[in-house]
């Protein structure tokens, strides 16, 4: 009952801890902490933000993880209890670096614990919270994906244009993708200023569409959208026909056909609506629009989520089209192509004939 990224952020946030008691500035305060005179003096320690720094660092990365997101699966709960335990058990009554040492050696045996300890499958509700996360998460980065860029460059521009009043004119810097700084000569790693400027804040005709936001915020949707239709198609639609004892096929509903759509349209169309036009509850685009969503319509990904209908297990399909991933002899695949083109309207209609064929064949030799 635990999803496979719930147990990663447990990993994640006890490899912290453990990488801060390793760290020279971790070592060097529980090497003060170990010395005779703080140890026969640890109540004075006690008293001096040593002691709030060292169990705030040690257990709040826990504690406020497990506050938002407390694991519902027994096994997981096994692992992560003498953690949290340990964890709201350090008290200023008592000497801090045994406390510490504890502390770290619980959170090693757990995290190994997260690698060896079988888990239970994850529920309907746990596989569902963990896609509305997933989706949280890449709204965010889509959302404010070019607030970076933009800083960064601001202190850039001020310094350029405090420096315009002086007798010599500052020279004008680039970003280097190598080393992440602005640097005064270009290179084949660098980005010039001007470059990023009219890329990410362009000045346009107030008649343009969306010019509230720069076309260069497509890109972060486009990720977004394939992001987010990508992890429904490979794992979470996968994960629920688990939950459910069904087909993934099973699964027909149109906020993901809609999805599917604008995928097609970013990966294939350069993110000018065409397949997008017909969506029919994502309606946020007409024919030749830049796709650009608004915040309204990021805002529709997260109420409209189909979560009541997910935990429902769904009708078995009976009907419609899909495609099939086959990998077939290519001079085979061609000559198909070459005959269906010329003999029907749609090679979809071909290949139900020819599976139709084959069926009928190998039934009757069953």
């Amino acid at each position: 009952m635990a999803t496979r990224e719930a147990i990663q952020r447990w990993q994640s946030v006890l490899l912290e801890i453990e990488q801060y008691h390793a760290l020279p500035s971790g070592q060097r305060t529980h090497a003060k902490l170990g010395t005779p005179q703080a140890r026969t003096n640890w109540t004075t320690v006690n008293t001096t933000p040593v002691y709030g720094i060292v169990r705030g660092t040690l257990t709040t990365l826990v504690t406020d993880l497990w506050s938002v997101d407390a694991p519902t699966d027994p096994a997981l709960v096994n692992v992560l209890q003498p953690v949290i335990n340990a964890a709201i058990g350090f008290t200023p009554w008592k000497e801090l670096l045994p406390q510490w040492d504890d502390y770290v050696a619980v959170v090693q045996a757990a995290r190994q614990a997260l690698d060896t300890e079988p888990m239970g499958e994850p529920t309907v509700d746990e596989i569902i919270a963990e896609m509305m996360l997933s989706l949280k998460t890449t709204l965010l980065i889509a959302g404010t994906g070019n607030l970076g860029a933009m800083t960064l460059i601001a202190s850039e521009i001020t310094r350029r244009y405090v420096n315009f009043a002086a007798p010599f004119r500052a020279p004008e810097r680039a970003y280097d993708l190598a080393t992440n700084r602005m640097v005064d000569l270009p290179s084949t790693t660098t980005l010039s200023l001007a470059a990023i400027k009219t890329i990410l804040n362009p000045v346009r005709e107030k008649t343009d569409s969306n010019t509230s936001q720069p076309p260069v915020m497509k890109q972060f949707a486009a990720q977004a959208i394939v992001d987010f239709y990508t992890d429904w198609e490979e794992y979470y639609r996968a994960e629920l026909a688990r939950a459910h004892q069904c087909s993934k096929r099973d699964f027909q509903i149109d906020y993901f056909g809609d999805l599917n759509r604008m995928r097609q349209d970013y990966v294939h169309n350069r993110g000018v609506c065409s397949n997008s036009a017909h969506c029919t509850q994502l309606t946020w685009f007409s024919e030749g629009d830049l796709m650009i969503p608004t915040p309204e319509n990021y805002l529709q990904l997260l109420t409209d989520l189909p979560a009541d209908e997910l935990r429902q297990r769904p009708v078995p399909r009976q009907t419609g089209r899909e495609r099939i991933s086959i990998r077939a002899s290519t001079p085979l695949i061609r000559r198909f192509e070459e005959i269906a083109g010329a003999r029907y309207a749609s090679k979809g209609d071909s290949l139900d004939e020819a599976l139709r064929d084959w069926i009928t064949t190998h039934d009757s030799a069953d």
